[in-house]
């Protein structure tokens, strides 16, 4: 037989082990050795009344306690479910971050949008602007010229007007000096 083999060992327990003292080496205190062995484990509640028993290998104790299996049970369930409330409230909470980051990055996309937009109007603006500033320092330069041109005009008006001016006074002094006005 494996050791893998074994699922449990089964066993005859007297009901006086001191029946039986000379099978079993004595201890100091005249009690059996297999006696003292058997309550070594405080642990384990040895309160066997049966005459068969059966043990487990799975098992550290001769007798199991069921009420701290059941202990054990409960605690373990309550830790798995706290476990999945958790994992349940970390989805819940990850699902929550992501849609705040989906409706941040459309607001963000919008406003994108909207400031091209805002970009594309301010261009066409300063183009018109830029164009009319243009425009009107070519018609300043052009009045510029024009006044310029003007005031040579009244300059020689009026230098042809002095002049003439003088030149009909002479006349006029000479003609009085001959006589002929």
């Amino acid at each position: 037989m494996q050791p893998s083999e074994v699922s449990g060992l089964q066993y005859l327990v007297p009901s006086n082990p001191y029946s039986y003292s000379p099978h079993f080496g004595m201890s100091q205190s005249n009690k059996p050795a297999l006696e003292s062995k058997q309550f070594s484990d405080p642990t384990c509640n040895l309160s066997i009344p049966p005459q068969l028993h059966k043990i487990s290998p799975y098992s550290s104790c001769i007798s199991s306690n069921s009420t701290s299996d059941e202990a054990d049970e409960q605690q373990l369930s309550l830790i798995i479910e706290r476990k999945q409330r958790r994992m349940i409230s970390n989805r819940e909470s990850a699902r929550r971050s992501r849609m705040r980051k989906q409706r941040h990055l459309d607001e963000l996309w919008a406003q994108v949008v909207w400031l091209r937009n805002e970009n594309h109007q301010l261009i066409d603006k300063l183009n018109q602007v830029s164009d009319s500033h243009e425009k009107v320092l070519q018609e300043n330069t052009q009045l510029k010229e024009e006044a310029s041109e003007l005031r040579r005009m009244i300059s020689d008006v009026r230098l042809s007007h002095s002049y003439s001016s003088s030149m009909n006074l002479e006349l006029e002094d000479v003609a009085l000096e001959h006589g002929l006005s």
